[in-house]
């Protein structure tokens, strides 16, 4: 054990005692791998100089690893980089599969989009992994084909959460991939306009529902896709569109997939913003999400989501990391650290 100045001290050298302030206040505890956060609080706190380990350069390197951030990890991992690549080949397929489609191609089986999907899915283990992993996918810009992609797996990994059939999980894939179809036929000067839309434009984009459906009305496929496509923005106290219908008259396939959409579009890059923290969307859906979108789905979807980061590495608002060990049911988005 050696005695180092602060102004010594390195990344990575484990602090050999408790530090204190000159008023008995805990700076940094014994065994911790120090950070520049870490010296430049006890630099604040006026601590001189301190006891640190004398480790193996192997064992300080393990801890660092173990104290970078979950998304560090997560995305230099092999799992990510493979999965990365599947997700890339999937979305080439659904941009062919989606356009084929629109142009009318009668040699064109929708399914074999469904199938490509399926297996991206079907390779991962886990709900959790899948749902970190869409969230870290922003190597690709929010286009149609990626939502596309992203909407269909969180749709199969919802309505697990549920408890649904594999038959209903299928088909509730199917209906998130097939959503927005109608979007490829909006103009892309407006889906890709980096600022508020006009009135005029909106108008235009909220049509997307009902073309989608009439491009799906044309294929060999259950009513249910069609009518999530045509209702995915309704709302179930009547504000949504394109016709305002309210809960009881929304097909219960539409209501899982509202909830998914919207989901990845705010935690998605968009245009005109750089994508929402999870816990900011959870926040937004608690706040008005009871009237908007079917209660029992909605409180399921959410309690699941935040299940999904414990034990997760995060970085606080005073610069410092901490692991989410507890999700409190009573408030999502106030977990313990």
């Amino acid at each position: 054990m050696r005695k180092l100045l602060v102004s010594d001290l390195k990344n990575g050298m484990i602090t050999g005692e408790d530090v204190f302030s000159t008023s008995g206040q805990l700076v940094v505890p014994k065994g911790v791998a120090l950070t520049q956060n870490l010296i430049a609080r006890m630099i604040s706190f006026n601590v001189f100089s301190i006891r640190i380990e004398d480790e193996a350069l192997e064992t300080v390197v393990e801890k660092l690893d173990e104290q970078r951030s979950y998304v560090d990890r997560l995305k230099n991992s092999q799992e990510f980089l493979t999965f990365k690549k599947d997700y890339s080949h999937a979305m080439d397929n659904v941009e062919f599969g989606l356009n084929a489609l629109i142009a009318r191609n009668e040699d064109y089986d929708p399914r074999t989009l469904l199938d490509s999907t399926m297996d991206l899915i079907s390779s991962r283990k886990g709900s959790g992994s899948i749902m970190d992993m869409i969230l870290n996918m922003h190597d690709f810009d929010d286009c149609t084909y990626s939502h596309s992609i992203n909407v269909a797996m969180i749709c199969n990994i919802f309505a697990d959460w549920l408890r649904f059939s594999e038959e209903e999980r299928n088909l509730a894939t199917a209906c998130g991939l097939f959503h927005d179809i109608g979007k490829l036929n909006m103009p892309k000067e407006i889906i890709n306009k980096p600022g508020k839309l006009t009135n005029e434009e909106y108008r235009i984009i909220k049509t997307h529902p009902l073309e989608s459906y009439k491009l799906l009305s044309e294929l060999d496929l259950p009513e249910e896709i069609k009518n999530a496509a045509l209702m995915h923005h309704e709302r179930c106290d009547g504000s949504g569109y394109p016709y305002g219908f309210t809960g009881d008259k929304i097909s219960k396939m539409a209501k899982l997939v509202a909830i998914a959409d919207v989901y990845d579009a705010m935690t998605s890059n968009r245009s005109y913003r750089d994508a929402l923290c999870p816990f900011t969307v959870i926040t937004t859906f608690e706040d008005d999400g009871l009237q908007k979108y079917d209660p029992k789905f909605l409180l399921t979807f959410l309690e699941n989501v935040v299940n999904t980061f414990v034990n997760q590495t995060v970085r606080l608002s005073n610069g410092l990391e901490g692991r989410i060990i507890f999700i409190n049911p009573v408030s999502l988005t106030r977990p313990t650290i």
